[in-house]
């Protein structure tokens, strides 16, 4: 089992060098090195589709036309401050400026960059964000939404083991085409995976692999990736099982679809802040109208984790 090379843990003021990656569908150059995503080709001499940069992040939004406690936004820009840990401005879903703070550990820079900056970007270009994983399924993209510690990139790894690539993890960026069908745009970033999941699955964690320096949590590289996009075949809302119970996958109706899809969405706050509502809406209808939603009710012991697994085969198997 693969495991990321030993990451940089400083966040130079001044960048030596630059990092290409590939990061939903989109090419990347930053001054950040990202131990969690995959190092890609330069992009040949031509300009990237995002950089992000460190530097003097603005104070305010001079045409701000919506402000929080910690964010401001208007069209086009959105600057967010994250307390002790750093400013960050996002404009034209094409750049990412921060500033870290002397306090900040390179583990959030790298958590929150990849997560909630990398979100409002993506919005900014009018894509849908979900908090959920991906694998490829023939050529249909299967996703696992959930609360925090339901397990999807442990679902996902485990299926990439199985012989399914894995997409995303954590964030989803969905487009639709003029079918009114959804896409995922995979990310090619590690796992975030748990110690009890690592070592249910027989991988090994190095130190170097630690998300940060004071948590159980690693960096893993999935069994399989693939970074071809594919349409979504399905939406698993993850459910822990009662004691006792078996696994079992059951189609959810289009109110149940809407609102857990709206509430699985990356960062719900932000989507109101960024007056996307309307927008993940639509694309709530449209997933569970082309690809259908479901509640996926499982044994949470990993000791019965096969047994999860062989359900959803047998689902896939009978929706192709």
């Amino acid at each position: 089992m693969r495991v990321p090379e030993n990451p940089a843990r400083t966040v130079r003021a001044t960048p030596v060098t630059t990092y290409n990656y590939v990061m939903s569908g989109l090419s990347v150059r930053s001054d950040v090195e990202m131990p969690s995503a995959i190092l890609a080709e330069a992009s040949g001499g031509g300009e990237p589709d995002v950089t992000i940069t460190i530097g003097e992040v603005p104070a305010h939004l001079a045409a701000a036309t919506r402000v929080g406690g910690d964010w401001e936004f208007a069209p086009g820009e959105f600057l967010l401050r994250l307390r002790d840990l750093m400013k960050v401005y996002v404009t034209g879903g094409s750049s990412i400026l921060l500033e870290p703070a002397a306090t900040c550990d390179p583990g959030d820079l790298t958590l929150y960059l990849l997560g909630t900056c990398f979100a409002i970007l993506l919005q900014q270009r009018g894509r849908v964000v979900l908090h959920a994983s991906a694998v490829a399924v023939g050529d249909r993209a299967m996703l696992f939404c959930g609360a925090s510690g339901m397990g999807k990139s442990t679902m996902a790894a485990m299926l990439s083991e199985r012989g399914y690539p894995l997409l995303n993890d954590d964030v989803c960026n969905l487009s639709p085409d003029a079918d009114d069908r959804y896409s995922v745009y995979p990310d090619g970033r590690m796992l975030k995976l748990w110690s009890g999941s690592v070592d249910h699955l027989r991988w090994t964690a190095t130190e170097d692999a630690r998300i940060r320096h004071d948590a159980e949590k690693f960096y893993m590289a999935p069994a399989s990736v693939d970074l071809k996009p594919r349409i979504v075949g399905g939406v698993y809302m993850l459910h822990a099982a009662e004691a006792g119970a078996t696994a079992t996958v059951e189609p959810l109706n289009a109110a149940e679809s809407m609102s857990l899809l709206t509430v699985n969405a990356y960062r719900p706050a932000l989507v109101k802040a960024m007056q996307m509502v309307p927008t993940y809406f639509a694309a709530s209808a449209a997933l569970q109208r082309h690809a259908g939603v479901f509640r996926l009710s499982r044994p949470m012991d990993f000791s019965r984790a096969a047994e999860s697994l062989d359900v959803l085969e047998a689902h896939w198997a009978g929706i192709r």
